[in-house]
C-alpha cells in the first residue's frame, strides 16, 4: 500500500498503531497477565516485520522508538551472565531492528541520529575492552580519542571483571572475562551490521574510530606455545594466572571478529578503502601470525588478503609481497591438504652417541616399508574455506608483481595449482608469468593447463593466442620478410600441430652452405611455379618476379670447397634483391615433343643425360641489378661441353 496514498490514509495510519501496541504486549505482558513468556521465533517474526514497516512508515511507528530499544537490549550482545540463550538469528533480526530505529528520527536528524548511536556502540566496546585486557599492558594509542589511561586508573584489580548497567542507555550488566568477550563479540558484529545495513540519506561512517577499534586487537600478541615470552607482551601483575590463561583461551574470537569487522568495512567503501589497505594488511598480518592454526582464522584471512591485493596488490613493493609468504603457504597448503597431496612427516630414526639404535636394526618390521608414511593426510575444510584459498591462489597471480615473488614459493603455487587441477590460478599465472634478468620465462605450464581442461573455452583462447617467443630473450625477435622461404609440404606444415615444445628457428641458416649453383636452382623452381603445364616453342619471358638472395661475406667464396672442380659458373651473383628476367630459347633441332621447363638440368649436373639425348639447351639469364646496370650482357647459364 505504501504507492498509494489512499489506501495508506484509510487502512494504514489507523490500524497500524494498535499492530505495534500488539507486539510490545507480546515481547513484554503487562504485570497483571498470566501470559507466558513469547517463544524466540514469535519475537523473530515481531523484529523482522517491524524492520519490514519503519522504513516504509516512519512517522506513525514513531512513538514505539524508546518502548523498542528498551525491549532490544537483551537480544542484542547476550553473555553467559545473562542465564538466557539466544539464537544467532535472533541476535541478528534485533540488531537490524535497532538500526532501522534511527529512520523515526524527526526529519533532517535520522543521518545523526545514525552516527551518534554507533559512536555509543565504539566507546562501549573500548569499556568492556579495558576490563577485558586488563591482564596485559597495552601499548595501543587511541587516534581517535578513546581515554585509555584514566579508564585503567578506574579499575579495580580486586574484583572480577565486569561492566554493562541496567540503564536503558546500556546494555545489561555482566561479570568475568568469558563474559565480557561474548560482549565483545557482540558488538563487533553489531559494528559490522550497521556497515552492512543500507539507509535513506547519507550517512558519515567513522573510519579512524573503527579502524582504532581493530588496531587496539591487532596490536596485543599472545603468547606463542612452544617459545619463550616475547619481549613485547607485559602482563599486569595484579592480575592473577588464572584470569591470564582465560583471556588467551577467548583471544582467538576476538581476533576473528575484529578481522570481519575489517572485511565488511574492505567491502562496503569499496576502492574508497585505498588509504586504509596498508595499515589494514599490517593488522591482518599480525593477526595471521599468531593465531594462523585456526582454519577459521586462515578463512578470513584469505578473504581479506583478497579484497586487499585487489586494491593495491599490483602497486606493492617488494618488502610488502615478501612479507606475504606466510599466508600463501598457508593457502597451499590448505588446497593440497584438501586434494589429498600431503603425505605424513616421516619418522626421524632414534640415535644414541650418533649411532642408530641398535633396537630398529633388531626389529624385523623395521626392514619393511611403512605404509602409514606413504598415506596422504585426511584435511577436512569447509567449502567456504576451500573457495577463498582458491581466490586467493588466483589474486597471487593475477595481482602481485610477480617480480617480487622469491622463485621457491612462486613454484610452490604452482605445484599447487596443476595438483589441485585449478584452471583459473593457472591461467593467471601463464598470463602474468615472471621474467629472469636476461628477459627470459623460466616456468611456462601452459602444457599442463592444456592436458587438464583440453576443451576448456579460455584455455582453448589461451592456446592459440599464447606465443611461446616469450620464453627466449625480449631483443629474439624473427623478421618474417627476411628469413629465406623454404618449399613444405601442407601435411608437414607446422600450423597444422601444436608448436608449442619445438624449438625455435629464429636464425638464419650457414651462409656458406648457398653456393650460386643452388641459388640459380632456386631461381629456376621460383620460375616453374608459373611456367604452363604444356610444350614450350616459343621464348617465354617472366618479368618482374623478384628473389630474395642472401647476401654472402665479401671475404669468402659462394662455392663448395668440395664442388669447386665440378660446377663451373658463368655469372656472377648480385648482392642485393634483384630481377630475374629469364628467356628461354629453344633449338629448332629439340624434338616437339619437350618436358616442362621443370626437368631441365642447369650447369653440368647431369652430363650423362645431355651427351646420351643429343640435346642442347640454352638458358639464357639475365641478372640487371636495381642499383648497377654496368654490366649488361648475354650469356648462356649452361653450355654444352
Amino acid at each position: 500500500m505504501h504507492a498509494y496514498p489512499t489506501l495508506v490514509r484509510e487502512l494504514v495510519t489507523p490500524t497500524l498503531p494498535t499492530f505495534g501496541t500488539a507486539c510490545l504486549q507480546i515481547l513484554k505482558p503487562p504485570a497483571t497477565s498470566k501470559a507466558a513468556k513469547a517463544p524466540n521465533s514469535l519475537i523473530e517474526t515481531i523484529f523482522e516485520g517491524l524492520s519490514t514497516l519503519i522504513p516504509l512508515y516512519p512517522t506513525t511507528l514513531r512513538q514505539f522508538t524508546s518502548k523498542l530499544r528498551a525491549e532490544l537490549r537483551p537480544y542484542i550482545a547476550p553473555t553467559i551472565s545473562d542465564n538466557i540463550i539466544i539464537p544467532s538469528s535472533l541476535q541478528t533480526s534485533s540488531k537490524r531492528l535497532a538500526i532501522k530505529l534511527h529512520m523515526t528520527a524527526v526529519k533532517g536528524g535520522d543521518s545523526t541520529e545514525w552516527t551518534k548511536h554507533l559512536d555509543t556502540l565504539i566507546t562501549m566496546f573500548h569499556s568492556t575492552a579495558n576490563q577485558v585486557f586488563r591482564a596485559v599492558q597495552e601499548n595501543w594509542e587511541s587516534v581517535s580519542g578513546q581515554p585509555l589511561e584514566s579508564a585503567l586508573q578506574r579499575i579495580d584489580f580486586d574484583k572480577d571483571p565486569q561492566g554493562g548497567g541496567d540503564s536503558q542507555d546500556q546494555l545489561p550488566p555482566w561479570t568475568g572475562v568469558y563474559a565480557g568477550s561474548e560482549r565483545m563479540l557482540g558488538l563487533l558484529d553489531f559494528i559490522s551490521e550497521y556497515l552492512r545495513c543500507s539507509t535513506k540519506t547519507t550517512v558519515t561512517i567513522p573510519v579512524s574510530a573503527i579502524v582504532d577499534v581493530v588496531t587496539r586487537i591487532s596490536s596485543i600478541m599472545p603468547p606463542v606455545p612452544g617459545k619463550e615470552k616475547s619481549a613485547s607482551i607485559q602482563m599486569n601483575s595484579a592480575v592473577g594466572r588464572e584470569e591470564k590463561d582465560e583471556l588467551w583461551a577467548v583471544f582467538p574470537d576476538i581476533q576473528l571478529a575484529a578481522m570481519r569487522l575489517l572485511f565488511t568495512m574492505t567491502q562496503r567503501l569499496g576502492r574508497n578503502f585505498l588509504p586504509l589497505a596498508q595499515i589494514s594488511l599490517e593488522q591482518l598480518l599480525r593477526v595471521f601470525e599468531s593465531s594462523y592454526r585456526l582454519p577459521e582464522i586462515r578463512t578470513i584471512s584469505f578473504l581479506l588478503t583478497k579484497e586487499i591485493l585487489q586494491l593495491c596488490g599490483p602497486t606493492m613493493e617488494k618488502l610488502t609481497v615478501e612479507s606475504l609468504g606466510l599466508i600463501a603457504k598457508a593457502c597451499c597448503r590448505d588446497l593440497l591438504g584438501s586434494g589429498g597431496h600431503i603425505k605424513h612427516p616421516k619418522q626421524p630414526t632414534s640415535t644414541q652417541n650418533g649411532l642408530k639404535s641398535k633396537s630398529a636394526s633388531q626389529n624385523a618390521d623395521a626392514f619393511l616399508g611403512n605404509s602409514a608414511e606413504d598415506e596422504p593426510i585426511s584435511v577436512s575444510l569447509s567449502s567456504e574455506h576451500i573457495s577463498a584459498a582458491t581466490a586467493l591462489l588466483t589474486t597471487l597471480f593475477s595481482h602481485v608483481p610477480q617480480q617480487h615473488l622469491p622463485s621457491s614459493l612462486r613454484a610452490h603455487m604452482l605445484k599447487t595449482a596443476i595438483l589441485c587441477r585449478l584452471k583459473d590460478a593457472q591461467v593467471a599465472s601463464v598470463l602474468h608469468p615472471v621474467r629472469d634478468k636476461s628477459g627470459r620465462t623460466p616456468a611456462v605450464i601452459l602444457p599442463y593447463l592444456i592436458q587438464q581442461f583440453p576443451r576448456d573455452e579460455s584455455v582453448e583462447v589461451l592456446r592459440f593466442n599464447f606465443r611461446p617467443v616469450a620464453t627466449g630473450p625480449r631483443n629474439d625477435n624473427m623478421d618474417i620478410d627476411e628469413a629465406p622461404i623454404e618449399d613444405a609440404s601442407e601435411d608437414e606444415s607446422p600450423m597444422n600441430g601444436i608448436s608449442f615444445g619445438r624449438q625455435l628457428e629464429t636464425s638464419v641458416p650457414d651462409l656458406p652452405d648457398h653456393t650460386p649453383a643452388e641459388t640459380v636452382e632456386t631461381s629456376e623452381k621460383a620460375q616453374n611455379l608459373f611456367l604452363p603445364k604444356r610444350p614450350v616453342e616459343t621464348t617465354l619471358r617472366f618479368e618482374e618476379e623478384r628473389t630474395t638472395v642472401v647476401r654472402p661475406p665479401p671475404a669468402k667464396s659462394l662455392k663448395r670447397k668440395s664442388e669447386e672442380a665440378d660446377i663451373a659458373v658463368s655469372k656472377r651473383v648480385e648482392i642485393d634483391t634483384i630481377t630475374a628476367t629469364a628467356t628461354a630459347n629453344i633449338n629448332a633441332s629439340m624434338p616437339a615433343a619437350v618436358n616442362a621447363p621443370s626437368q631441365a638440368r642447369v650447369g653440368g649436373e647431369d652430363k650423362e643425360e645431355d651427351s646420351s639425348d643429343n640435346e642442347s639447351v640454352h638458358l639464357n639469364m639475365e641478372l640487371d641489378g636495381d642499383d648497377d646496370d654496368d654490366d649488361d650482357e648475354d650469356a648462356d647459364g649452361a653450355e654444352e661441353p
